[in-house]
């Protein structure tokens, strides 16, 4: 086992602050329905800049997160505890990076590993897959 972050990067077409919308605003429409309490009733994700993170299933809200950053220029950063205890939230770092190239590197990292939250670590190494989902998704 280890406490060490779970880090993911893609990179995908247009500028920061569009890979963001579609990180931040679009997350329902990327996000795997199978990663949610049930996958039958998931209609999307609601992100408040300035306070949750929330499953909706129809007209329930399951919160698994708080917004902690919110820069729409290039980063955004959440508590994290969905499928754990809120008491031991973990933490993702999403930072947005011009290539000069005409995309953007997406480069997440999810930290804040300790040795009660070790074993569930094991849980979380599947960003790429839900990378590769929102690279689909904006490209």
């Amino acid at each position: 086992m280890s406490t060490d972050p779970v880090v993911a990067e893609v990179v995908v077409p247009g500028s920061p602050r569009s890979a963001f919308v579609g990180f931040t605003a679009q997350m329902g429409e990327w996000w795997d329905p199978l990663l949610t309490p049930d996958s039958a009733t998931f209609t999307g994700i609601s992100i408040d800049p300035n306070g949750p993170v929330a499953m909706v299933h129809g007209d329930e809200e399951y919160v698994w997160g708080r917004v902690m950053s919110w820069d729409p220029i290039g980063h955004y950063t959440q508590e994290f505890w969905l499928g754990h205890p809120e008491d031991e939230a973990t933490v993702i770092d999403v930072r947005f990076t011009d290539t000069g190239e005409g995309s953007t590197l997406v480069r997440l990292v999810h930290s804040g590993w300790n040795a009660e939250t070790e074993s569930l670590r094991e849980k979380y190494t599947h960003w790429d897959d839900l990378l590769a989902r929102f690279a689909a998704h904006v490209s």
